[in-house]
């Protein structure tokens, strides 16, 4: 009866492997065909534009924020000004140029006192409404404010 039981547990895993064996060979083929459709030289950045970029941006922040809500337009709005310089001044021509251009992009731009300014006039820009989320990030105290200096966004915190 024991080799009964082992012999029907070899032939389960026997049967196992050869359906893990199959699968594996059908992802080699899909692997293979997507391969095939890659250029030879590759697809260069200099054809995605930075129209499309920040079409594709706009659509993601507007996807979050129908799923987190308010917090997700705090950052994309904190964000939106570093996208912007990063859009006017990236150099995709090359990979050498890309990288110089995001080296010197970054060293002007995201230096933490950069930040800080970014995320002060966020604060203090008493037009803007972020909804009952950003709210609730200032009551847990995540967003640190002197609020003796900004009282008038009290409410975002």
């Amino acid at each position: 009866a024991v080799v009964s039981t082992q012999s029907t547990g070899n032939k389960e895993l026997d049967a196992e492997i050869v359906m893990i064996a199959s699968r594996i060979d059908q992802r080699k083929q899909q692997i293979a065909e997507h391969q095939r459709k890659i250029p030879e030289n590759g697809v260069s950045a200099a054809c995605f534009s930075s129209g499309m970029v920040e079409q594709e941006y706009r659509a993601f922040v507007e996807e979050q924020a129908r799923i987190s809500g308010g917090l997700m337009r705090l950052y994309a709005t904190l964000f939106e000004p570093l996208f912007g310089s990063f859009n006017s001044m990236i150099d995709n021509t090359s990979l050498d140029s890309f990288c110089r251009s995001a080296h010197r992009w970054f060293a002007e731009n995201c230096s933490l006192s950069k930040i800080r300014q970014l995320a002060t006039s966020l604060i203090t820009d008493p037009n803007l409404e972020f909804g009952p989320e950003v709210e609730e990030v200032g009551r847990t105290n995540h967003l640190q404010v002197d609020q003796e200096h900004f009282p008038q966004n009290s409410r975002l915190l």
